[in-house]
């Protein structure tokens, strides 16, 4: 389950990369225990490796990383999601993680290059 992100935190400008959620399983039931709020969330594989990082409504983002409402992309087992409770901060946070993941590894996550 998702947790608030605080927003003294977030105002302070403190730094708050990665998302420091424990990792759920990627499938259907607990995409549908996710609250549809606003945030910022990451998929990652197996191993822990971030493949995508997004913002939106938490059901609704999610539940469209399923291949025709079945099964998730390929090699993807594992979210992480945090509400931030405006548009505005979940597109900030997606993009200062986004840009730290740039910064670490060199590129983008490997799906933000085709699906984001």
């Amino acid at each position: 389950m998702v947790e608030y992100l605080s927003t003294e935190a977030f105002s302070e400008g403190k730094s708050l990369m990665p998302l420091f959620q424990k990792w759920s399983h990627f499938d259907k039931e607990h995409v549908l225990s996710e609250p549809n709020s606003l945030g910022v969330y990451e998929l990652g594989d197996g191993s822990g490796n971030i493949l995508y990082i997004g913002e939106g409504r938490l059901h609704d983002r999610l539940n469209s990383h399923f291949i025709n409402g079945g099964d998730p992309i390929p090699g993807t087992s594992k979210y992480r999601a945090e509400i931030t409770g405006s548009k505005e901060r979940a597109e900030q946070r997606e993009r200062a993680e986004l840009r730290d993941y740039i910064k670490t590894h060199g590129n983008c996550p490997r799906f933000n290059d085709r699906l984001g």
